[in-house]
C-alpha cells in the first residue's frame, strides 16, 4: 500500500496542489492567497465563544483599497456583543470539494473611520439600504492579527497544507515533531499512510510538515514517544 501511495505522490507535482503553494513559499503569499479566497467567496462561518459556549454564524468578508479584510454587524447583535467581550474569531471556509481556508484572528473595530464607512459603503449599496433608517448602527472591523491554514483534503491520496500568521502573530505548529533523541528505527515512516516522515542524512528522521495530516499515528507507533516523537497535547501547549 506504501509502495502505491508513494507512486502516486511523484505523479503530482506541487504546483497542482493548493495553488502552487508550498512550504518554501512565503508567509506574504500564503497570506496574500488566503486574503483573496476570502473575499472571492465572501461568505465563511464565524464562531465566537458566548459565556464559555460556542456560537457560529455566516459572515460576509471583503476587502479594503489598502488591502485589509473587514466585516459588519449590527451594534444591537449579539455578535456585536461577544466581539467585544472577546475580539477574537475562527472563520472557515470549504472551497470546491477538496480544499479548505480557516482563519483565526483578533478583531479591531474601525467603525470611527469615516473614510472606511465610505469606502464600504460605495462598495454595498443594498447593505446601506439595508441599515437607512441608522447607519450609525453599523459596526465595522478588521482583521488585526491571526494566523491560518490552507488545507488540500484527501483527494488523489494526497494531502497538503500550510500554515501562515499575519500582523505579527505566528503560525500555529503541527502537533507532532521528531526530536535529536530519534534513534532511525524508521517505524514512524513505515506508519505513515501520507509519506510525510523521510530519513536525514545523519540517520535521524523528520517530518515534512506540508504533507502531514497531523493524524497521530506516528506519535502512537513509536517506540519512543514523548522523547524521540513528541506531542504538544502531551505538553499542554
Amino acid at each position: 500500500m506504501n509502495q502505491f501511495l508513494r507512486g502516486t505522490h511523484q505523479d503530482l507535482d506541487d504546483s497542482d496542489i493548493l495553488w502552487g503553494l508550498t512550504d518554501t513559499s512565503t508567509q506574504e503569499e500564503m497570506c496574500e492567497k488566503a486574503f483573496q479566497l476570502m473575499t472571492q467567496h465572501q461568505y465563511m462561518t464565524v464562531s465566537t465563544v458566548n459565556n464559555g459556549h460556542p456560537e457560529s454564524r455566516v459572515i460576509d468578508f471583503q476587502r479594503l483599497k489598502d488591502g485589509r479584510v473587514i466585516f459588519i454587524t449590527s451594534r444591537c447583535k449579539p455578535f456585536y456583543q461577544q466581539l467585544l467581550n472577546c475580539p477574537e474569531i475562527v472563520a472557515c471556509l470549504p472551497i470546491d470539494s477538496w480544499y479548505m481556508l480557516r482563519v483565526r484572528a483578533f478583531v479591531k473595530e474601525v467603525s470611527d473611520n469615516q473614510a472606511i464607512r465610505d469606502e464600504y459603503f460605495a462598495s454595498n449599496p443594498g447593505t446601506k439600504l439595508m441599515y437607512r433608517n441608522n447607519l450609525g448602527v453599523v459596526a465595522l472591523f478588521f482583521l488585526e492579527k491571526g494566523e491560518g491554514e490552507l488545507f488540500h483534503l484527501y483527494d488523489s491520496e494526497r494531502v497538503r497544507r500550510v500554515r501562515f500568521g499575519f500582523g505579527g502573530l505566528a503560525p500555529r505548529p503541527l502537533t507532532y515533531s521528531i526530536t535529536g533523541q530519534c534513534v532511525g528505527c524508521g517505524i514512524c515512516q513505515e506508519n505513515c499512510v501520507e509519506q510525510a516522515i523521510f530519513k536525514g542524512e545523519g540517520g535521524a528522521y523528520h517530518i515534512r510538515h506540508m504533507d502531514c495530516d497531523d493524524c497521530g499515528i506516528c506519535y502512537t507507533k513509536c517506540p519512543n514517544a514523548g522523547t524521540a516523537l513528541v506531542s504538544r497535547l502531551e505538553c499542554g501547549s
